[in-house]
């Protein structure tokens, strides 16, 4: 038994002592309060609203998400708060956008002085979990394991090629790669982890990082077939890698369909495996549970000339699924834009967990309970260089009802009208010159908070002395 397991088991045992010795020294006393929730997180890298039945998309890609979108509820206007990896998820954690937090660059690391929100479940009581696909950016070396009795970073064996076959990142400089861990192992290992301790009276939180909609796209050959991509079809191989890591989206509209085909077929195999661990914690807990479905970020595919993400802010990186299904919650889709950094809020005041000191999303409770929403602030998503000489179209975006502003590292900017145009391909700022101005004010306000947030509690950055290099070296993370 690994000794992360031992301290789980720990933990549940005290839980049992405790138990017995408050109901001795009650004894008539009024009936226990429920049981506290479980609570599973799931990210899903690289998935976008758009490709799911329940946002309505009319392929097979999203049967059991569906579900439970129909018994939770479905937020159509969430954002996340950038379109990359990192600084999103750190979004979710910290409940600060990266303006405030700062981790923003490929060789960020939170801040210690930014509270996470693990860290509240584990000081609340739960037994803490989490396992990410994601070898590059969701790891410890990023801060990502506070809070966490057991943090486990999913990988294979380290690639031979620079980028071959299904493989990623496995560190934040792309310079080792490594084969990627599947839905399939995420889903066995967070089912093996429950069975471990079932008994204890301990409620957990689990987040779980699935990878496999993220490029490249090498879905199960069943699935791949499934989904109509032929057998022989070199792009099903390494023939993909020059397409998706060229500066736009290729000319040959064949091309591009076969990719978000292959892509649609990742969407489907991992949401088969959220079915297979919905349906394994359902019949193995008796505890309530709230199941969180989201996206990091989306992904482009040539709707504004490009592919993959982290580069732009329109809507297919920023707009992601948000289902929230579990106890008390009834059937109901929430349409009001909110972003991800209100997550933390939100799950503690589901939970009773303490939430963030201070968090720049406020809770959505009043919105799952079907309240008008009344008073949510703008929405805004960030986005700076990740490398030194990276070039990005998009630093920053605010969404004010339905209007969407985004501005570019020259500060010019773009106004769009989503609600007539949803894909953000119509300038309307001559239509709206003051509005124009009074977004661009909030966004100034934005980052004049984020900045001084920062400042008190700045990010760290990784650094090489030769001792780190070795002890990565022996964690995998690097040659």
């Amino acid at each position: 038994m690994d000794r992360a397991l031992a301290r789980v088991k720990a933990r549940g045992l005290r839980g049992v002592v405790a138990a017995l010795v408050v109901a001795a020294a009650c004894g008539g006393c009024e009936p226990s309060a429920p049981p506290r929730p479980n609570v599973v997180l799931i990210v899903v890298d690289t998935l976008r609203a758009d490709h799911l039945g329940a946002y309505g998309y009319d392929k097979p890609t999203s049967p059991h998400l569906d579900a439970l979108a129909r018994e939770g509820v479905r937020f159509t206007g969430a954002r996340a708060a950038s379109s990359w990896t990192l600084p999103s998820v750190t979004s979710m954690m910290s409940g600060l956008y990266p303006a405030a937090h700062g981790a923003e660059r490929n060789d960020r690391v939170i801040s210690e002085r930014v509270a996470v929100m693990p860290e509240a479940f584990r000081d609340a009581g739960y037994l803490t979990a989490g396992f990410s696909a994601n070898p590059a950016f969701v790891t410890p070396l990023q801060g990502f394991g506070r809070g966490f009795d057991e943090f486990s970073v999913l990988h294979g064996a380290v690639a031979t090629g620079k980028r071959g076959g299904n493989t990623a990142p496995s560190d934040p400089w792309f310079r080792s790669m490594v084969e990627v861990s599947d839905a399939d192992e995420v889903t066995t290992r967070a089912l093996t982890w429950i069975a471990g301790f079932d008994s204890a009276p301990a409620p957990y939180f689990l987040y779980l990082h699935y990878f496999d909609p993220h490029a490249g796209y090498f879905p199960p050959a069943e699935y791949a077939t499934r989904f109509g991509v032929a057998a022989d079809d070199p792009l099903r191989g390494e023939a993909q890698w020059p397409l998706l890591l060229a500066p736009k989206a290729p000319d040959n509209p064949a091309d591009l369909a076969t990719l978000i085909k292959l892509y649609d077929a990742e969407v489907a195999f991992t949401d088969d495996q959220i079915g297979v661990l919905v349906n394994g914690i359902r019949a193995r807990s008796q505890r309530p549970t709230f199941f969180v479905i989201l996206a990091d970020h989306g992904e482009e595919f040539g709707e504004h000339g490009g592919l993959q993400h982290g580069r732009t802010l329109f809507d297919e990186l920023i707009r992601v699924p948000l289902i929230i299904a579990g106890p008390g919650i009834a059937p109901r889709v929430v349409e009001a834009p909110v972003s991800l950094v209100g997550l933390w809020a939100t799950l503690a005041d589901l939970t009773g967990v303490s939430g963030p000191a201070k968090s720049d999303g406020p809770s959505w409770r009043s919105l799952i309970a079907g309240k008008p929403p009344v008073g949510l602030p703008n929405v805004f998503a960030d986005l700076e260089a990740r490398f030194p000489k990276d070039l990005q179209i998009h630093r920053r975006a605010i969404i004010a009802a339905k209007r969407k502003l985004t501005i570019k590292p020259d500060r010019s900017a773009n106004l769009y009208d989503l609600q007539n145009d949803p894909t953000e391909q119509q300038d309307v700022r001559t239509l709206e010159p003051n509005l124009e101005e009074t977004l661009r004010a909030f966004i100034k306000a934005h980052d004049t908070i984020g900045f001084s947030a920062r400042a008190k509690q700045p990010p760290a950055k990784i650094e090489f002395t030769p001792e780190r290099r070795e002890r990565l070296k022996a964690l995998g993370y690097l040659r």
